[in-house]
């Protein structure tokens, strides 16, 4: 197991930690989420921190309860699902759940895993 990371806000952790994350999902623009982009607890945050993403998506969403970190216990054996050694390799921290690459195996365990949502202090 391995706690994943995921910065957003509130309104979007809840939904996420309660249904598990949505492929579906549209933004305002009705753009489609695709994957679940995280961050092994331990980093290296390469691209930005998940304390980041989260101040950015909140300030993008301010009617969406603040910028939060999802927190999520996942076995190895659905990370390894995920990782794309040429593309985002493992040494990055990045684990990103993509349709065919994770994703489904994710959403179907997702009952099961441990998650918490944690606030982030706004800068």
């Amino acid at each position: 197991m391995a706690i994943l990371l995921h910065g957003t806000t509130r309104k979007r952790a809840e939904m996420i930690a309660a249904e598990g994350p949505d492929p579906d999902f549209r933004e305002p623009d009705g753009a489609r989420a695709e994957s679940f982009s995280t961050y092994l607890e331990s980093g290296p945050f390469v691209l930005a921190p998940p304390e980041k993403y989260a101040r950015d998506k909140a300030a993008l969403f301010p009617d969406e309860g603040g910028p939060v970190i999802l927190k999520v216990d996942v076995p190895d054996d659905i990370i390894a699902l995920a990782v794309d050694e040429a593309y985002f390799p493992l040494s990055q921290g990045i684990v990103q759940f993509d349709e065919g690459a994770g994703l489904e195996q994710l959403r179907a365990a997702w009952s099961t895993l441990q998650k918490q949502v944690l606030p982030v202090e706004s800068s």
